[in-house]
């Protein structure tokens, strides 16, 4: 699912491609509108730090027909964008201590603590390193020699040190409040995907680790938020065990049967999505070897074009509140889903449940309560596509770190994760004091 990072650039070229203006790299914070063959380049909010001016000298300022001295009438502006690298800046503390000329008695004012004790780190530097390795899918080794060319000499090692310290001491707490939110909405989405950590005891070093994620969505009644939870195995009792007894109410997930026997106060619900995929596998299995017509009349396209109806009513009502959806669903979304599930039922017994339709249509089948329960409630997505999004930018980091380690780090990174993944998403809204300068000038 990700770009090869070696040949990014020769697979993501196009010669072709028009040549962006500024409007498009910096877009406006809202539309003005445009003049009739005016390039719309609004740099506003950026310094102009520069300015180069092109003026006539000497003799060029004359006329050369009658001598007249030129008259300025307008002036033609051009903006332009230019790079700075990132600098470092030394902060430091200078603490006077006083003594009374008197008695002695010394005095020495009380100063801010440091971030990490007898350390240079600083919270812009730290968060600067999450943010390039969590955000950006920088390793620290990569970090390190970048921060080389700076003639700083930042070791992986030390940085890990910072990140698990700051994960611990200034994270953690902030993870735990959100857990507590989580925990009290009304919906989630849930899943999990593989990592590996070498110094996991007692197991051998291909033994595959796991980062579970749950998230919040618009409609859980809570503020959205994504939480990372590693786990040294895939055991269905995590799940169980991280949702406890407070929560209840709605789960979307995908198949696997770990979410399935969760407590029956909770709403488990399918991922349409996952069924589509496993048709779009038997479809494409089919490609070298079919004709584009002959592909139309396969299991997998007819398939494809049901489920693609269950979307598109989707994508139709997707602006309406819970209740109309709700109503929308009933009326339109409820009679393509049992015509499909009685459909494939059809197919039960005369498909190879060895071949990719035959394991395409069972598992849908197998799935079936739980697919249609998005009809049941407004509040519901018909799929947990909401979850695979924080999962990728986890798996984009993981192709680059490729593995933790320690379970410190994993720990770490999994607290880390939460706070990056859920300031993408909403940059913390439920936070009265948030500045006003760390709001997007960009539109969503």
């Amino acid at each position: 699912m990700q770009l090869n990072l070696f040949n990014e650039a020769e697979r993501e070229a196009d010669l072709n491609a028009p040549e962006p203006d500024l409007a498009e790299i910096h877009p406006s914070s809202y539309k003005r509108k445009k003049r009739s063959g005016k390039k719309e380049e609004d740099l506003s909010s950026f310094e102009t730090t520069e300015v180069i001016e092109y003026k006539l000298t000497g003799d060029d300022r004359y006329c050369p027909d009658c001598n007249t001295k030129y008259k300025v009438v307008t002036k033609e502006r051009v903006k332009r964008l230019k790079f700075i690298p990132a600098r470092f800046e030394v902060v430091e503390e200078v603490i006077f201590v006083y003594s009374c000329p008197k008695c002695g008695a010394m005095k020495r004012p009380e100063k801010a603590p440091s971030l990490l004790k007898e350390s240079a780190a600083t919270p812009s530097l730290v968060a600067g390193i999450m943010n390039a390795k969590y955000v950006n899918g920088m390793p620290l080794a990569r970090q390190e020699r970048e921060f080389a060319r700076y003639d700083l000499n930042l070791s992986t090692k030390t940085m890990a040190n910072w990140i698990i310290q700051c994960a611990d001491r200034y994270l953690q707490p902030l993870y735990d409040l959100m857990k507590e939110e989580l925990l009290r909405s009304n919906y989630l989405h849930g899943d999990e995907t593989r990592m590996q950590v070498i110094d996991e005891p007692d197991q051998k070093g291909s033994t595959q680790n796991w980062m579970w994620v749950y998230l919040t969505d618009e409609y859980s009644g809570s503020p959205r938020m994504v939480l990372f939870q590693y786990e040294r195995t895939r055991a269905g009792y995590h799940p169980a065990e991280f949702l406890g007894d407070q929560f209840e109410g709605s789960f979307t997930c995908d198949g696997y049967q770990a979410y399935h026997n969760l407590p029956e106060r909770i709403t488990v619900t399918g991922c349409m999505a996952h069924a589509r995929r496993r048709f779009d596998e038997a479809l494409t299995a089919l490609k070298k070897d079919f004709t584009k017509e002959q592909l139309k009349e396969t299991t997998a396209y007819q398939a494809l074009a049901r489920i693609g109806m269950l979307y598109k009513i989707e994508e139709m009502i997707r602006d309406k509140t819970p209740e109309e959806l709700y109503e929308e669903r009933q009326k339109q979304a409820k009679p393509l889903l049992e015509a499909f599930f009685g459909w494939l039922h059809t197919l039960e017994d005369s498909v190879d449940r060895s071949s990719l339709i035959g394991e395409a249509v069972l598992h849908t089948l197998n799935q079936k309560v739980y697919l249609r329960r998005y009809l049941e409630d407004g509040h519901l997505s018909i799929d947990n596509l909401a979850a695979e999004r924080p999962l990728k930018n986890f798996a984009t980091g993981r192709r680059n770190w490729l593995f933790a380690k320690s379970i410190r780090g994993a720990q770490a990174s999994a607290t880390v994760y939460s706070i990056t993944e859920t300031a993408m998403l909403e940059l913390l809204p439920w936070s009265t004091s948030l500045p006003a300068e760390c709001h997007s000038k960009l539109k969503k």
